[in-house]
């Protein structure tokens, strides 16, 4: 999925704001962090992998300082 194809713009990018502005914030969050995993993984599956791998790392790092 691109920025400019007709499957974001027309689908996925309002549907992911409008359920963005719906839930309670506590949630805003992880539904984010969750949509960009779906559009990542939409593109190429392999790198959802990675994705995780470096906010994990990434995650461990911050508390650690």
């Amino acid at each position: 999925m691109l920025f400019s194809s007709i499957i974001f713009l027309y689908y996925f990018l309002p549907i992911t704001m409008i359920i963005y502005w719906i839930i309670p914030s506590k949630y805003k969050n992880i539904f984010c962090f969750l949509s960009s995993l779906f559009f990542y993984a939409w593109g190429d599956p392999v790198y959802v992998l990675v994705m995780l791998l470096s906010t994990f790392v990434n995650y461990i790092f911050g508390i650690m300082l």
